[in-house]
């Protein structure tokens, strides 16, 4: 479907929901990056009345997408919202792939850019602009680790409570946001994809389960910069709940390690080094938040981070069972590699996954260099 065709369905959606027949764009829906299983969407609308008077989101679940995930989505952000914690507003949730070709939700644009967007979609030539990229690195660190350390203690700081209250209002049960249900999928995602060279990092995770610690926290999930977004130097919004959960705050913290310690970097390759180093480093000062904590360990942190790549690497065998070799920040031998890497210097163990076509047959294991591409 073309970025036109999305946009007149849409326009029809809203003309016959809401309704209004004179109902037009003062913004056309514009492609935004971002979403692995999802496209997104900038636009604006005239003569909509309330909510739908701001700047919008569309966001549109290819096939496939859990036909609950729109309305969870929703009952996630909007829970947040209700208790001052800056997740935008969700006004549409349409389980239905008839008016898009997928499920979807309409949300309120919040303002500003995400954290590091310096960095995205790089282009550098000549060493002129390397060095001038180079030495904006510290001002970018301190604002990186100032607004997302902020994000992450505000989120820890909800009630639990209310927020699984709110949830199950909306139909929702607070056992489904659980870490014990979240690795329960994972476990069962495992043996459904038949990825028999995964399994001994699940049962390494099974026989070293952190005690429960006394204070559950709200998590995000996917606890990274570029899921933060700031205006003016001020935090203005989080973005992308798929993966909240209500656990110990190493999962949050170990999440984001595994993530920047990983995640492919295509940029030229004079800056590839500076860049890797200032992404650890920079999620390192962001877990001295996690450090200082009573029931900090070491060990559940390195836990968390083994957990966050397992995710991953079964998030790519999906993806690749279903044919979509082109989703996904991993969906590469560069993303497949850094996550066995990270596993066996965790861990110590050789695994992998397996082709789209020959699950288990090991074309992607072992201990290999990072293939991270320009």
């Amino acid at each position: 479907m073309t970025n036109d065709d999305i946009s007149d369905r849409l326009l029809d959606y809203l003309q016959n929901a809401v309704p209004r027949p004179q109902l037009s764009y003062s913004e056309r829906p514009v492609r935004m990056m971002g979403g692995y299983d999802a496209a997104i969407f900038s636009f604006g609308l005239e003569g909509a009345s309330e909510p739908l008077t701001g700047p919008l989101v569309l966001r549109l679940f290819q096939t496939g997408v859990d036909t609950d995930r729109a309305a969870r989505e929703a009952a996630v952000q909007n829970a947040l919202a209700a208790l001052g914690y800056p997740a935008p507003r969700v006004f549409v949730a349409e389980a239905s792939p008839g008016p898009l070709g997928g499920a979807f939700v309409i949300m309120e644009r919040m303002p500003g850019a995400t954290l590091g967007s310096e960095f995205v979609g790089l282009s550098v030539e000549g060493l002129g602009q390397i060095l001038r990229l180079l030495l904006q690195l510290p001002r970018v660190r301190r604002d990186i680790v100032r607004l997302w350390g902020e994000a992450q203690t505000r989120l820890q700081a909800l009630p639990v409570d209310a927020f699984l209250s709110q949830l199950e209002s909306a139909g929702f049960p607070k056992e489904s946001f659980t870490f014990d249900t979240c690795f329960a999928g994972v476990r069962a995602a495992v043996d459904e994809l038949g990825l028999g060279e995964l399994r001994p990092a699940v049962s390494w995770l099974a026989a070293r389960r952190p005690n429960q610690v006394p204070t559950l926290v709200i998590c995000h999930g996917d606890s990274q910069p570029l899921n933060v977004l700031a205006d003016h130097g001020q935090l203005s919004g989080v973005i992308d709940w798929v993966k909240v959960v209500i656990a110990d705050p190493a999962f949050d913290y170990g999440a984001a390690l595994a993530i920047l310690s990983t995640i492919p970097i295509r940029v030229p390759s004079a800056l590839r080094g500076a860049l890797r180093a200032f992404m650890v480093g920079l999620t390192r000062q962001h877990a001295r938040n996690y450090r200082e904590l009573p029931s900090a360990s070491e060990a559940t942190l390195r836990y968390h981070q083994v957990f966050n790549c397992v995710v991953q690497l079964v998030t790519v065998a999906r993806n690749r069972a279903q044919g979509r070799t082109a989703q996904g920040a991993y969906n590469s031998p560069a993303g497949v590699t850094n996550l066995v890497n990270h596993i066996h210097s965790l861990t110590g163990l050789n695994v992998g996954i397996g082709s789209p076509t020959r699950q288990g047959a090991g074309l992607d294991r072992g201990r290999r260099q990072p293939e991270e591409s320009s």
